[in-house]
């Protein structure tokens, strides 16, 4: 997508340019904010408006919210520099899902840790627990596990 030429659309509509300059200004008050507080912190909270003064800034979880009402005063430091008009933040918390803010990945099992449990699959009697590992060796080649059979060798956990 070629960004100047939407720039240029939103300039040549009157309706909109107010709009352009909104956003341009939030921009900049984002761009702002991520450098006035450490990296992690950023990375979870961002800014949503800015109103009569004041810089309302969202962030994903509590604890981040918390240290960014202990930074809130280096923050509006920095914040003031480029726009003076602003005079305080306010840190509101927007909870998002679990699913929503990173993707669940299932942990794979190395090389020499896959022997390890189908030495163990093959030592144990039938018996859940070895349903349980059978199991839980199936499990790791569905998630994308790109391990195979040692030596060629077909389990009798693979014809589950």
């Amino acid at each position: 997508m070629n960004s100047p030429v939407i720039g240029s659309l939103l300039c040549s509509l009157r309706e909109l340019q107010a709009s352009l300059v909104r956003v341009k200004h939030l921009i900049a008050l984002q761009q702002i904010y991520a450098e006035a507080v450490p990296w992690d912190l950023a990375k979870k909270s961002r800014v949503a408006f800015e109103q009569s003064g004041t810089v309302v800034i969202v962030a994903d979880t509590s604890a981040v919210a918390t240290k960014l009402r202990q930074l809130a005063p280096r923050i509006v430091d920095k914040i003031v520099k480029f726009a003076p008009e602003v005079t305080s933040i306010q840190v509101e918390v927007q909870v998002t899902r679990v699913s929503d803010a990173r993707e669940r990945r299932m942990p794979l099992i190395g090389t020499r840790g896959r022997s390890s449990w189908l030495a163990l699959l093959d030592a144990l009697p039938a018996s859940p627990l070895r349903n349980a590992v059978g199991r839980l060796l199936q499990r790791s080649n569905q998630s994308g596990d790109e391990h195979q059979p040692l030596d060629g060798e077909e389990r009798e956990y693979d014809q589950q």
